[in-house]
């Protein structure tokens, strides 16, 4: 759409649906025809009598894994399957006045509204007595669960360009004024966007290994993310995707995060829950042609990168872990018992559960602080 000042608006839909691809392609990886059944470790068949009873779920199990499998004494079968689908939806837009009367702008904004498929999940399977193979009933609503992708909602970049306004005047004091303020011009770029998600992991100093936790060693303490097993997954007490906060030493609420405990089937939670610190940057250069004569002329001009020198948090502590899966007290909390800081956790190295431990800017040429730069050119 063609607008007034000398600008256009364009706004389009955009998205993509892809379908049976590969997974080990797909940050994913083949089909385990012989993985360990969910629950597997805790049949009476697959203890070890040499162990004797246990009182931790799974403890007796067999730890050659081998022998929980269906096909007995075979490691993995790898099956490479073209079950994996993403779509995509946005909507992008793009304004531009283009160069009039020493000044243009533009900018573009993309809205993404969904990002959802099963990119690097597991298919989950049962195996019968019979020899025969099949998808577990819950594998829809674990895929489902899981559909969230790393969705990045807001993406925004402006740019302008502005020719200074020249000083013109018959004053002889003027004109040496107008020699210095003269001929200048401004440009810049301002980058936006949201922040990337991630999700929280844990561990257990006891009794809360996997096949303690799922009954199977082949699905373990599930971290989240791009590519993860399905393995039993953090739980969240109440609803929230809240993963930045001013508070370096508290990025999100740790109250209402706890670990999963025994005959998990992996649905604790799904991935990408939390949502990371926005990002901003602004980059801005000014410079000026002194002409010399015929088609020489002398060009100065200053960049800085990164302006406002801003940095944000890049990683976090988002690893909790506990003494077991019936006693979940914090042992890496960032705090002490009463409320107070530990101050064997203020260095981001020794972080605590949920603080901030890595900050960055925008990397420019090898360096993440503002950078400034001058050059001085001679064109002839």
């Amino acid at each position: 759409m063609a607008l007034p000042w000398s600008s256009s608006l364009d706004v389009s839909y955009v998205g993509n649906h892809g379908y049976n691809r590969l997974g080990a392609l797909q940050n994913g990886s083949p089909v385990n025809l012989n993985a360990i059944d969910l629950g597997a470790g805790y049949l009476p068949q697959n203890q070890d009598p040499t162990l004797g009873p246990q009182t931790v779920p799974g403890a007796g199990a067999y730890t050659q894994t081998n022998l929980l499998r269906a096909f007995r004494g075979l490691g993995s079968i790898q099956q490479q399957a073209t079950e994996v689908h993403d779509t995509y939806h946005s909507i992008q837009s793009n304004f531009n006045r283009r160069f009039r009367n020493g000044f243009s702008f533009g900018v573009n904004y993309v809205l993404s509204l969904s990002l959802t498929g099963n990119t690097g999940l597991t298919t989950r399977l049962n195996h019968a007595a019979d020899g025969t193979i099949s998808v577990r009933d819950d594998q829809a609503a674990y895929e489902k669960l899981n559909e969230m992708l790393n969705l990045q909602r807001h993406l925004l970049k402006a740019n302008w360009v502005w020719n200074l306004p020249r000083l013109s005047s018959s004053n002889t004091a003027m004109k040496a004024v107008g020699l210095v303020v003269n001929d200048w011009q401004l440009s810049g770029i301002y980058t936006g966007s949201s922040g990337s998600r991630y999700d929280l992991g844990y561990s257990y100093n006891t009794a809360g290994n996997p096949v303690n936790l799922t009954g199977s060693p082949d699905y373990g303490n599930a971290r989240g993310g791009t590519n993860f097993d399905a393995g039993a997954r953090i739980v969240y007490t109440s609803k929230t995707d809240d993963g930045c906060s001013d508070n370096q030493y508290k990025q999100f609420d740790t109250s209402i995060v706890a670990g999963p405990t025994y005959n998990s089937t992996g649905m604790e939670s799904g991935r990408n829950v939390l949502i990371g610190c926005a990002t901003h940057r602004t980059d801005l250069a000014i410079g000026r042609n002194i002409r010399m004569g015929g088609t020489r002329q002398l060009q100065f001009r200053v960049d800085a990168y990164n302006l406002f020198n801003q940095a944000y948090v890049t990683g976090r502590n988002n690893s909790v872990n506990y003494n077991s899966p019936t006693d979940q007290t914090v042992r890496n909390s960032q705090y002490l018992p009463d409320g107070s800081l530990d101050p064997a956790r203020l260095q981001p190295r020794n972080a605590g559960f949920g603080a901030a431990n890595t900050w960055t800017t925008n990397l420019i040429n090898g360096n993440y602080q503002r950078v400034i730069q001058f050059t001085l050119r001679m064109q002839f």
